[in-house]
């Protein structure tokens, strides 16, 4: 059975779908926090938004709050040097889960132990005096909040108070006590001190850091009350995998997979899937046939090839395509869309497309899943992953309606033709356009595609 950490009282949750709004947020909670701070992601980048939030928990160790930052250390090396230096001062912790042996050439660790290399944390937290968290999608980077002139990944995160909070704190102690999570002060590695202040004083003279602080993280931005965003009071349940999960030698006691299962299982009318990558394993693509004959409305959002970050998933997501369709699953693939700049906004904001990077799910318009899971075998079967499932009528319709708002102008649909020839239509032309190849994709993309789906990677996608 699948351990649940259900909360018996009603808590409550506000959805940051805006990624200036959830950077905000998480200033304003950083710079709230009296006493502690805990924090667990899978990415963070030293760039614009990466050196805000890392200047924002040094301000905080500075008057007396206490920092705990866990990292997964697979993309750790780019930062590997300021955390180091971070982590010298009183109050300020850092560990990195399942940590490299060999820190310099890294790509040793690949040939040498790659089964234990390929298990990492893609947990996502944000944790402040224990009263108040944010979960979900969202990594520490500029393409997660629309910091950059860059792409911007889609994506969706839950600001949650009450009760529930108390369940995140409990799931992040166990990966914060977990074997696999070791100091940085116990891996042993160069470092310079004062190196952060050398970096921010550069940072903060660039056009740019000037421009977020007049356009994103203005006073107006950060003194705003966050009670604009709606509210949810709902009952909810912490689901994650057991840290151990990354451990080849263990068995672990929970699997956040199960309960998701468990959820969508349960559907009797509706469900909204969204993931931006979408390899369901062969019992998924199983059940989710069987709900759509039991006239279950399956609905899914992935992203398509011309706008996602990983080509080669999509080689896996190809593969089950037809058969989904042919079950009566619909599939909407997010298309590459120019966005309208505000008049006021300069050019070093530009988001050229968007990818989707969300992950979330809507059943029966009652219950949500909110988290760091994708619907593929790495998700299932190698990762850890966490989220939250919130009974809430009104969030799922939220989502529900954003969902159905946003789909004729930035997605294709999918479909099969009477002689089960597979086409995209593009709602967003007059008339709708049918596209008989991967829709916005160049020929090197759709030559990695074709080349990955015949290679025996299903797992590893």
């Amino acid at each position: 059975m699948t351990p649940k950490l259900k909360v018996a009282q009603a808590s409550q949750f506000q959805l940051l779908s805006d990624a200036h709004q959830a950077l905000i947020e998480r200033v304003k909670l950083l710079r709230s926090a009296k006493q502690h701070i805990a924090l667990q992601y899978y990415l963070w980048r030293p760039d614009t938004s990466g050196l805000t939030l890392l200047k924002e928990l040094l301000n905080a160790v500075e008057r007396g709050v206490t920092v705990d930052l866990l990292i997964d250390d697979h993309h750790s090396k780019p930062i590997e040097p300021l955390l180091r230096d971070l982590s010298s001062r009183s109050n300020f912790n850092v560990k990195f889960f399942n940590p490299f042996k060999h820190r310099r050439w890294r790509w040793v660790n690949w040939l040498t132990d790659f089964k234990r290399m390929n298990r990492r944390m893609h947990n996502k937290a944000m944790i402040i005096d224990d009263r108040i968290a944010i979960v979900g999608g969202r990594n520490v980077g500029d393409e997660y909040f629309g910091t950059h002139a860059g792409q911007l990944f889609s994506d969706l995160d839950v600001i949650a108070r009450g009760p529930v909070v108390a369940k995140i704190m409990e799931d992040w102690r166990h990966y914060w006590l977990c074997a696999l999570s070791r100091s940085i002060s116990l891996i042993k590695r160069s470092h310079r001190s004062r190196l952060f202040e050398e970096i921010w004083k550069v940072f903060e003279s660039k056009p740019e850091t000037k421009d977020l602080n007049q356009y994103v993280l203005s006073d107006k931005q950060l003194t705003d009350d966050t009670k604009a965003i709606p509210a949810f009071s709902a009952l909810a349940q912490v689901v994650s995998d057991d840290p151990l999960k990354a451990d080849l030698s263990s068995k672990p006691k929970r699997s956040l997979t199960q309960q998701i299962a468990k959820t969508i299982g349960s559907a009797r009318q509706s469900i909204l899937l969204v993931s931006p990558y979408f390899v369901p394993t062969a019992t998924g693509v199983k059940e989710l046939e069987k709900l759509a004959e039991q006239g279950v409305e399956v609905r899914v959002l992935t992203n398509s090839l011309a706008v996602t970050d990983v080509p080669a998933v999509h080689a896996g997501y190809q593969r089950r395509r037809r058969r989904l369709l042919l079950a009566g699953v619909k599939l909407f693939e997010l298309r590459r869309t120019e966005e309208t700049l505000r008049k006021d906004m300069k050019p070093y904001f530009r988001r050229s497309a968007s990818s989707l990077h969300a992950k979330t799910v809507t059943v029966d318009g009652n219950k949500v899943f909110v988290g760091s899971f994708n619907f593929d075998p790495r998700s299932a079967q190698i990762n850890t992953e966490s989220g939250i499932i919130i009974e809430s009528e009104a969030m799922a319709m939220q989502i529900n309606s954003m969902f159905d708002h946003e789909l004729p102008m930035r997605t294709y649909e999918a479909r099969l033709n009477r002689f089960y020839k597979l086409y995209w239509l593009d709602k967003s032309q007059i008339p709708a356009q049918k596209l008989y190849k991967e829709p916005g994709a160049g020929i090197g993309r759709r030559l990695m595609v074709w080349l990955t789906a015949r290679l025996p990677v299903d797992h590893l996608l």
